[in-house]
């Protein structure tokens, strides 16, 4: 049975969350965005809520442009055109170094697969302004580890966190390394000095365990997939179209039910669910889309409930229609979509508020009965 979103239960700033949270919008959605702000909007509630949820800088030009009564001030759109500039700015500067870093994987023969963001921007959202980056994410082979950080050493990185306050890059202790080793499904982070004020640091992610299980069996079936393709004007693996969306969905859902997540405030963003709706209108447009294919390889890498909590929540907050394409998933038991912490606690809890409850909180630490045995706070920057 599909969750329908009851439209009249959010506020006007929830609405243009969602309205806002897409690279286009057609006539209608454009007519209710002119709405919405015409009827008042608290901006830096709208401002809050957007940041929270990584879309800020996407809903930047539509707020803009429909805002016809001008009900956001100069002062707020120097903001949010400030952010959007500068978010463009730290990209840009972001895949020089993508493409330097994928230079040097070829030349050392490592298998490092570029990931979301890193696909994303240049290939769906194309304006680098509209998706916000964190970090350069890549997959790697589990055996790889070692060497694709000593290769990261060797052009200047550290495995660190960068701290404002006194603008520097700290070293972890070793200590902290082997924790998160041992219990993190990637390495931690690689971080070294950009030289561009808008950017501070260049941030590396190796991903090489992408369900959390320790078997690396799905990533192991993903490399092995991956084919050479041309990317930036380098030869670089890839991941085929129906495996990088079933990575979204994998990434999806894994942040959604794990407890960590909830503690870095990073369980439900609507980036996430933006990203896999966006990359199924493109990959639609190519013909690299073929639902029965995907289904059928979402089976063989074992994430049929990644792939089907997924599309769940991407109808629910984008009022489309995907999940009735997943009817061979046959996923008649759906207690899992209210499920959480199983690789925390060892066996799964259900969550007190609902998921749209849950989406627009700003924390859902309250709704964690225990704290897990392991807990893993890298900064986000």
């Amino acid at each position: 049975m599909r969750a329908v979103l009851d439209q009249s239960t959010l506020s006007n700033e929830e609405r243009l969350l969602l309205l806002g949270s897409r690279i286009q919008l057609n006539e209608k959605e454009e007519e209710l965005m002119r709405y919405l702000l015409k009827d008042g909007i608290d901006v830096p509630q709208l401002i809050g809520l957007a940041s929270r949820h990584k879309v800020l800088q996407l809903m930047t030009p539509h707020l803009i442009r429909l805002d016809d009564e001008k009900k956001i001030t100069t002062t707020y759109k120097f903001l949010l055109h400030y952010h959007y500039i500068g978010n463009r700015q730290k990209n840009m500067e972001r895949f020089k170094e993508l493409k330097r870093l994928l230079q040097t994987f070829r030349k050392a023969k490592l298998k490092a697969v570029p990931l979301k963001g890193a696909i994303l921007t240049p290939l769906v959202y194309k304006d680098y302004g509209l998706r916000m980056m964190s970090d350069i994410d890549f997959l790697i082979h589990p055996d790889d580890r070692k060497r694709a950080s000593s290769l990261l050493k060797e052009e200047g990185f550290i495995i660190g966190k960068y701290d404002w306050a006194t603008d520097q890059e700290i070293p972890i202790s070793r200590e902290e390394e082997m924790m998160w080793r041992m219990n993190a499904g990637n390495l931690y982070s690689h971080i070294k000095r950009s030289g561009e004020d808008f950017l501070k640091v260049h941030r590396v992610d190796f991903s090489y365990d992408v369900e959390l299980k320790k078997n690396y069996d799905a990533t192991n079936a993903l490399l092995d997939a991956a084919n050479e393709k041309s990317f930036l004007q380098t030869d670089t693996y890839m991941l085929e179209p129906l495996d990088f969306l079933i990575h979204l969905a994998f990434h999806l859902y894994k942040e959604a039910t794990n407890v960590q997540y909830v503690y870095l405030h990073a369980d439900l963003n609507l980036i996430k669910f933006c990203d896999v709706r966006e990359y199924v209108k493109f990959a639609e447009e190519q013909n690299q889309l073929d639902w029965h294919a995907l289904q059928a390889r979402a089976k063989e890498l074992g994430a049929e409930k990644a792939l089907f909590y997924t599309f769940t929540f991407v109808d629910l907050l984008y009022q489309t229609t995907y999940i009735d394409q997943l009817q061979q998933l046959d996923m008649s038991d759906q207690a899992f979509l209210e499920a959480y912490g199983e690789n925390d606690f060892g066996s799964s809890k259900m969550w007190k508020k609902s998921f749209v409850e849950r989406f627009f909180s700003l924390d859902n630490r309250d709704e964690l009965e225990e704290e897990p045995v392991i807990q893993l706070f890298p900064e986000r920057q």
